[in-house]
């Protein structure tokens, strides 16, 4: 089930690292708030049948039951997506590659405190070793860029999205029993509902939009949305929300591959550090000590 997790979790990042080219395209386009607006109810198209006819699921009750979690997760759903667009118009890419890689820190690091999740020493030597790995990604080798780099306003908002990410992550656990598309589908359309009130904020500007533009918006809405969000929920619920969180350090890995597939130059630094982060992410992995489980929510 582990390997089945890891397969999972490889195309769910793949997924965010496209979200990430497509998502600092559409800025130009779309306001934040409109951004992740229209990603969620391009996705609920698809989510609604996917969960109807596959999952069969009594919507009522289930909202009923989990309807504390749901909501939770809703809201940071609806925090994180608008956050991440957010700082992509006052931070550069590398700032906030930079700084997404600290989620799985922080995500061990909560599960730690609040879930009492056991780190062992194999996995410590894989969160520092996956780190290292982005971190030659990133500066190309030159680790001493880490100290010249200049943040800015859009590099405390990327903060603010990756501790709504860690909270969401933590939040899947509890719901382990949840038809999965479901949950996304449920999820998704109350925080469209919360997202609604806000769209007045940024107007739309139509007269802006272009083909590119509605055919970024729908990768958005079906790649990172559907299909990353069902295999992450997925992958948490098998190895826990520590575990994966490790795995989104592929994201610059992957995003440098599809950079080089649209004719974009790769560097040996990023061949060096994609193989470490690999290697972090195989440490992390190893058998962790046992713990009795907590109590789902009702």
């Amino acid at each position: 089930m582990k390997y089945k997790a890891w397969f999972f979790l490889i195309f769910c990042n793949l997924f965010w690292a496209g979200n990430m080219i497509f998502g600092k395209y559409v800025m130009y386009e779309y306001p934040a708030i409109w951004t992740a607006f229209l990603r969620w109810l391009i996705a609920l198209i698809f989510l609604i049948p996917i969960a109807q006819f596959i999952e069969k699921p009594a919507w009522l009750q289930i909202w009923k039951k989990h309807f504390v979690v749901i909501l939770l997760l809703s809201v940071t759903v609806a925090i994180y997506t608008v956050l991440t667009y957010e700082s992509l118009q006052y931070t550069s890419s590398t700032n906030g590659a930079l700084i997404n890689s600290l989620t799985p820190a922080t995500i061990m690091l909560f599960s730690l405190m609040f879930q009492k999740e056991k780190i062992t020493t194999f996995q410590v030597i894989g969160i520092i070793t996956s780190f290292i790995g982005v971190l030659i990604v990133l500066t190309k080798g030159n680790l001493l860029q880490l100290f010249h780099i200049e943040y800015n306003k859009g590099d405390m908002i990327m903060i603010l999205a990756v501790l709504a990410w860690t909270m969401y992550s933590l939040l899947g656990k509890k719901t382990k029993g949840m038809p999965t598309a479901t949950l996304i589908a449920i999820t998704s359309f109350i925080a469209v509902i919360i997202m609604l009130p806000f769209l007045f904020i940024q107007p739309l500007q139509i007269n802006k939009i272009t083909v590119l533009g509605i055919e970024g918006m729908l990768y958005l809405g079906i790649f990172p949305s559907v299909g990353s969000f069902i295999l992450w929920n997925k992958s948490i619920k098998i190895v826990g929300a520590g575990i994966a969180g490790i795995s989104m350090n592929l994201i610059p890995i992957f995003t440098a591959i599809l950079a080089l597939l649209l004719g974009q130059g790769l560097v040996t630094s990023q061949i060096i550090g994609g193989i470490i982060v690999i290697g972090g992410m195989l440490l992390t992995s190893m058998k962790r000590k046992q713990v009795a489980p907590k109590p789902e929510l009702t």
